[in-house]
């Protein structure tokens, strides 16, 4: 019979010691948890300005329509699902379709299965594997096209290339604030500061042009012109209305009056050569009366002294 070793096997005191470990540190997370949760209720409540700020709040909030949202369920193997929140799957297609303009589900379904690629999680995988799926990403962009309001597809793509392209944009203000605090202004620092700036400058702009093309298509290409202050000086005349030039536009020859190719008939009413009417008041000029068929209209302008 063999004795059993004075001394235990090397796996004992380790496994012991790491287990020791986890529960204190179990213990230690706890009683942050409950310090944090403690920290929490000793709040005090919204004085009286912030609450009629959240009432305020509050009320148009629940005036807005709740924005389109999804499941997103990792099946395992780069495999993913989506899935209304609720059991109306005929009644979610038609609100998903509504969202993105359209009533084709074949673009609706090509619209999703982007919009799960485009934002999903390779945090861990970087970028060697498939991402995980990411449901908070994934429903953002869809309440960014749902609060869109796309009338067609076109519309819809370009909302969906705005959701994904601000995700993209706040990563990349992410990492180059993170270059800024972590890397020396010289060599590979600069290089990574300066291709991380570039990029997201890039896609700042890009981010501005979508919401101005987007703009532009719903415009139809009109340019609207609005004046809000109009000055007009001694001498001047202003014309307030629409107003429209007729054949040949150009300038005369000392290069300040415009002059048309055709002359027109005159479109206000000629005054007649009659006989001029004097008030009894001395104060008043006379002024030719223009008379039609009618009858007969004075025109009177008190003297400027």
């Amino acid at each position: 019979m063999t004795d059993a070793p004075d001394h235990p096997s090397s796996d004992g005191p380790d496994l012991a010691v790491t287990e020791a470990l986890e529960k204190a540190e179990e213990k230690h997370k706890a009683v942050e948890d409950q310090a944090f949760a403690d920290k929490l209720a000793k709040r005090p409540p919204p004085n009286p300005v912030e609450r009629a700020e959240i009432e305020k709040a509050m009320k148009r909030t629940k005036a807005r329509a709740p924005r389109v949202a999804m499941h997103v369920e990792d099946r395992g193997k780069g495999a993913s699902v989506v899935y209304p929140v609720h059991s109306d799957e005929g009644g979610h297609e038609y609100r998903l379709a509504d969202v993105f303009g359209t009533r084709s589900l074949q673009f609706v379904y090509s619209m999703l299965k982007g919009l799960g690629e485009a934002t999903e999680d390779h945090s861990l995988s970087l970028d060697l594997n498939p991402g995980s799926p990411d449901q908070l990403a994934f429903n953002a962009a869809l309440a960014v096209i749902d609060g869109v309001r796309p009338k067609d597809e076109i519309e819809a793509m370009l909302a969906g290339h705005m959701a994904v392209a601000n995700i993209l944009l706040l990563e990349l203000v992410a990492r180059t604030r993170a270059a800024v605090a972590g890397h020396r202004y010289e060599g590979n620092g600069i290089k990574r500061l300066d291709v991380l700036g570039n990029l997201t400058t890039k896609f700042m702009r890009t981010y501005t042009m979508q919401v101005e093309v987007l703009a532009r298509k719903r415009r139809k290409g009109e340019q609207n012109i609005r004046v809000e202050h109009v000055h007009v000086h001694a001498g001047g005349q202003a014309i307030v209305g629409n107003v429209s030039h007729r054949g040949r536009r150009g300038l005369t020859k000392n290069d300040q009056q415009p002059y048309e190719g055709e002359h027109e008939k005159p479109t206000a009413r000629p005054i007649s050569d009659g006989t001029s009417v004097r008030s009894p008041d001395q104060e008043w000029h006379a002024l030719p009366v223009a008379s039609n068929e009618k009858g007969t209209l004075s025109i009177a302008r008190r003297r400027t002294r």
